[in-house]
């Protein structure tokens, strides 16, 4: 890949846009941005930006691709901005909360909308995928997840939206399909709809329960795949190995711990998307599958709280 011949327009440099623009720069990439307050654009001037505008229309029309992480809510608007030019967009997960409008998109979206999950690139679930394909442990029977912190940083929308998108794809990464929704309830430590409990099942029957909640008072991420003959987990105590427990095994210290890389996977993902720019494989979630992994979540909302 030859990044330094590239050009990407990025839309926002917020608190993770900053770091998709140290990535992209780390990558060779000429980088012109988007920022409208005061800190965004000294974060674009710092970040090595080449050039700075106030918005998506703005951009130069001979940039290779487009990567947008403005707000949730405003996602769409971007993308709409930018559909025309007819170049590939990388659009920080989820691509919106809005399940009808993301359906109203022209047909060219297909081959030009991407959306960025993280985890898909992440090492370690790149390993409980190939652990659930080559079925090492027996037929998998279950995937449980569990992210949790201490109230909702993104004021354009609930914690729901800032959480689940990643254990959807997560489960979309193992199985290669999102899960449908069975039912969903209210997270009881929060007040409002900051969380919720998720009960999914794949087309072959094997459940996937995903616990997110903005009203835990410590962090907790982890991702446990069950097997017939082990389970393994990859939490964020040690995002640099998997532990595995096999199962009828009476020490309580009989256990593995598998290293995985430590490689970064939002680096991974923005290498992946200037990879396409230049002729290469597409990133891996297009819009067929984030339209999916949305109208799960927004079933999963309307369960809970419709």
């Amino acid at each position: 890949m030859c990044a330094s011949r590239s050009k990407i327009g990025l839309v926002g440099v917020g608190d993770w846009g900053r770091h998709i623009l140290r990535d992209l720069r780390a990558l060779g990439v000429d980088v012109e941005a988007v920022a409208n307050s005061a800190a965004s654009v000294e974060r674009a001037r710092s970040g090595g930006a080449s050039r700075i505008v106030a918005s998506a229309k703005e951009l130069s029309e001979d940039c290779d691709g487009y990567v947008v992480a403005s707000p949730t809510t405003v996602h769409l608007d971007a993308v709409e901005a930018l559909l025309s030019r007819g170049k590939p967009i990388f659009v920080e997960k989820p691509l919106s909360n809005d399940i009808a409008r993301i359906r109203q998109l022209p047909p060219a979206a297909a081959g030009l909308v991407f959306t960025m999950h993280k985890w898909r690139y992440h090492p370690g679930i790149l390993e409980l995928a190939r652990i659930a394909a080559t079925e090492e442990f027996g037929p998998v029977i279950g995937l449980r997840t569990f992210r949790m912190g201490w109230e909702n940083h993104h004021k354009d929308m609930n914690a729901i939206w800032t959480l689940l998108p990643h254990d959807m794809s997560i489960a979309l990464h193992i199985f290669g399909e999102v899960p449908s929704v069975e039912n969903a309830h209210p997270d009881p430590t929060v007040v409002g709809d900051d969380g919720m409990i998720v009960h999914a099942r794949t087309s072959t029957g094997i459940p996937v329960v995903s616990e997110v909640s903005a009203g835990k008072p410590n962090k907790h991420r982890s991702v446990i795949l069950a097997c017939r003959d082990a389970a393994c987990e990859l939490d964020d105590s040690s995002y640099d190995r998997i532990v595995i427990r096999r199962r009828n095994t009476l020490q309580t210290d009989e256990f593995e711990q598998r290293s995985v890389p430590a490689d970064m996977p939002l680096r991974e993902e923005v290498a992946a998307f200037l990879s396409h720019v230049e002729g290469g494989p597409a990133p891996f979630t297009g819009l067929d599958k984030e339209t999916l992994v949305v109208a799960a979540i927004q079933r999963a909302i309307d369960l809970a709280f419709g």
